[in-house]
């Protein structure tokens, strides 16, 4: 059960302990209440992850691997150009990295040739992917981290001033002069304490989530965005799959393939032009 130590604001001529005790409460409130959105969305994220999410891109990846296949098939035709050819290997290359990342690095379940998709990406693009990545290999291999329990309260001298704290936080505003400044001074430490600890449980849930569903560590996060978020790339990928299909579907004709060829290399040629103007 969540904990509540709601307070209304202080009244005129309160005590500075007092005020204190009403800011702090106030602020422990904010923070459990973020602590228990973050327990709910983790729930709601997973299910709509394994459900949804995961198998499209597992689709995504396999579509990308038989691309890759595609495009090499498309370097050896001599309907195409030299520049047609050049073009598709690029494309082969880039698609292979893409590829191998999705299996090696975030570890994406789809049936794929693994060791001919390498054999494709030292083609094409001239390097050995296991050595270009050696470094993202490695931190992908480290688990990802769990967010600890809730802690505790340090002794049973803690418990009890808590317990009092949420009492008192709880009474009407007139009710809670009772309390000298000394005593709000003390109850301002162990609310101090809490924030402090719940405040660490939201940055470990954080991290721990960001790690799972490699989100960029360094990214700010609001719970209360995420399955909007979720729902949004879900969308993005069906619309790449349906993308990645036509592309498929362009092989079964050469001349085809060249027209297709032939229109992304205006799109690039465009693209790098904004791009030196910008």
């Amino acid at each position: 059960m969540q904990e509540k130590t709601s307070a209304t604001p202080p009244a005129a001529g309160a005590s500075a302990q007092r005020g204190r005790f009403e800011t702090l409460a106030r602020a422990l409130d904010g923070e459990l209440a973020r602590l228990a959105l973050w327990g709910k969305v983790e729930q709601d994220y997973q299910k709509q992850y394994a459900d949804v999410l995961a198998p499209l891109e597992t689709v995504e990846v396999e579509l990308k691997a038989r691309l890759v296949f595609c495009f090499d098939h498309a370097c050896k035709q001599k309907e195409l150009t030299k520049a047609e050819r050049q073009l598709a290997s690029e494309i082969a290359a880039q698609l292979a990295e893409e590829t191998l990342c999705s299996l090696e690095l975030d570890g994406t379940p789809a049936e794929c040739d693994t060791d001919r998709l390498k054999a494709l990406y030292r083609k094409h693009g001239g390097g050995d992917f296991d050595a270009d990545f050696a470094e993202e290999r490695e931190a992908a291999g480290a688990p990802a981290e769990e967010p600890p329990a809730p802690q505790a309260e340090a002794d049973d001298t803690a418990l009890a001033l808590l317990a009092e704290v949420r009492a008192l936080a709880a009474m009407e505003a007139d009710k809670r002069d009772a309390a000298g400044e000394d005593r709000y001074a003390e109850y301002n430490r162990v609310l101090e304490a809490r924030l402090a600890g719940v405040a660490r449980e939201i940055a470990a849930a954080e991290r721990g989530f960001k790690a799972r569903y490699r989100f960029d560590p360094e990214q700010s996060i609001d719970p209360a965005d995420l399955m909007e978020d979720l729902e949004a790339e879900i969308a993005d990928v069906r619309e790449y799959i349906g993308e990645l299909e036509f592309e498929l579907e362009q092989f079964v004709d050469m001349q085809q393939v060249k027209a297709w060829l032939k229109a992304m290399k205006r799109q690039l040629a465009a693209t790098r032009r904004r791009e030196a103007r910008n």
